[in-house]
């Protein structure tokens, strides 16, 4: 039945998460600046650890962190599965519903990462018996692995749950402590005891936030075993972490075609790697969005069964993405060629790529709603050959920009294609199928508006400046045109997208 009002004229059902936009933008803020902080920590740390160790150590810290990685994909995605399905049954108000498929997800992580773990031990005793200088300490490293693993799976079950609860405050905590803790404690034992050091301070954080997870535990899990629901959750989970997984490979191609078709490749990847930073600096900053609206998805799913009311919501994070992303990519486009050419000028082949790498990561970010759509409604595998897709697309076109002599400029303009390739297979795949014609073409021009007259104007004033010096002056100006562009779109969004009633409830 369509609802009236007094007038007798159709009202609009209201667009926004179960727990309204004001607790979002909340979370929101929360998490952007604890983020911006961790990161900020983190630099320091990988400063610290680069004076303290020689490269050859970091060598092998980096073998350990990526071990490491690799644990995550040994409970087949069933944590996954749980924490979808509980954000479906807070929607419905039911959240014991989800209990059960919890405790089966802690008992496969515990029992695949120990499996994992004794892999890693074994393999590090069979190399400390082994001749080579680096014997003891890549076994030591093994083994160190092998501790960690357990531990960091148990501590990432639980940080998920807590994100599905939506519980910010608790994991923007434990991020701070982590963070803080990895520059103290690890840091002090690098300079103490070296590599080893590292290790056993690294085990100490991992600890201490175990027990910090465990004090504020999103829900008391148990040992329980249910082949058959099991299963169900690996068909759930699985297929989300088979698209993540290549969807890393998607945003790694272009490194690993540089490695693999460039003769100075390692001068070659680094100077792209000037592209890569600013480009993953763009994506963590719109991760932040997705990070809190990912559980609202599958929360405002369980509540109304409706796909198209979760495609409205997901439409609507995207405006936001694109009014967020606008003005952190004309920003960049306009300061960071000049200044990284200061800073860095032996990088300087890199920063021509680097303009072409922003407006895909732009595309990416704003392509993040519409992939959670698909989790948070089961459609998970369509997201799957979407990215299976794109991974074609990009080695191709990759390929085709190397054969051709274009460089380090090819590879980035080939990848930005095929980010954009992938915006619009999944938005395709998704929020497009659900949404009526007017919502969709309201959807692209609020997009469009955000985006299109901010880099718009900032492309013109993009400029590589010799790196001896930086008209500072100039680039103030440059900026203030961007954000003054950006205020006057955002404002119109604003308006026209009714935020301020959004933002009082």
């Amino acid at each position: 039945m369509e609802l009236v009002n007094p007038r007798g004229t159709p009202l609009r059902r209201a667009v926004g998460p179960v727990t309204g936009w004001r607790r979002a933008t909340a979370d929101w803020l929360l998490v952007g600046g604890t983020t911006i902080f961790c990161h900020a920590i983190s630099a320091v740390t990988s400063l610290v650890l680069r004076v303290l160790l020689d490269p050859a150590q970091m060598g092998v810290w980096q073998a350990v962190k990526l071990l490491l990685s690799y644990g995550n994909y040994t409970n087949l995605g069933i944590s996954k599965g749980a924490v979808r399905e509980l954000t479906i049954a807070r929607g419905r108000g039911d959240e014991a519903a989800a209990r059960h498929g919890l405790n089966l997800a802690f008992t496969v992580n515990t029992l695949t990462s120990a499996a994992y773990a004794g892999v890693l031990v074994f393999v590090g005793i069979r190399v400390a018996l082994g001749q080579g200088s680096f014997a003891g300490t890549w076994s030591l490293g093994l083994i160190a692995a092998g501790l960690l693993a357990v531990v960091s799976r148990y501590v990432t079950f639980h940080v998920t749950i807590l994100r599905g609860q939506q519980s910010f405050g608790v994991t923007s905590r434990l991020a701070v402590i982590e963070a803080v803790a990895t520059l103290g404690l690890a840091g002090l034992a690098t300079w103490r005891f070296g590599l080893p050091g590292l290790y056993l301070g690294t085990l100490g954080v991992m600890l201490a936030a175990a027990v910090y997870v465990r004090r504020h535990r999103g829900a008391t899990l148990r040992w329980a075993w249910n082949g058959k629901k099991i299963r169900r959750l690996v068909a759930i989970g699985g297929p989300i972490l088979l698209a993540t997984t290549l969807f890393t490979l998607f945003r790694s191609l272009d490194k690993l075609m540089i490695l693999a078709w460039l003769s100075d490749r390692e001068y070659q990847l680094g100077c792209y790697s000037l592209g890569l930073m600013v480009a993953a600096q763009l994506y963590g900053l719109g991760s932040i969005t997705s990070l809190v609206m990912s559980p609202r998805l599958g929360e405002k799913f369980g509540a109304s069964a409706d796909r198209a009311d979760v495609a409205r919501l997901a439409a609507r994070t995207g405006e936001l993405q694109a009014v967020a992303m606008a003005l952190a990519g004309g920003l960049s486009l306009v300061l960071a060629g000049p200044v990284l050419g200061w800073l860095l000028p032996r990088y300087r082949p890199g920063l021509v790529p680097m303009i072409w790498l922003i407006p895909g990561a732009i595309l990416l970010t704003i392509a993040a709603p519409a992939s959670q759509y698909l989790i948070a409604i089961n459609r998970q595998r369509r997201a799957v050959a979407v990215v299976a897709a794109v991974v074609v697309v990009a080695a191709v076109a990759n390929r085709l920009a190397l054969a051709a002599g274009w460089g380090l400029t090819g590879v980035a303009a080939a990848t930005t294609a095929s980010y954009a390739c992938y915006f619009v297979l999944v938005v395709g795949v998704s929020l497009w199928i659900e949404l009526s014609p007017g919502e969709r073409w309201r959807w692209l021009g609020t997009i469009g508006l955000a985006l299109v007259p901010t880099l718009a104007v900032a492309l013109p004033l993009v400029q590589i400046e010799p790196s001896a010096s930086v008209n500072w002056l100039a680039l103030a100006a440059r900026a203030a045109v961007v954000v003054g562009v950006w205020s006057i779109c955002a404002a119109i969004t604003w308006r026209l997208g009714g935020w301020r009633e959004h933002l009082a409830r």
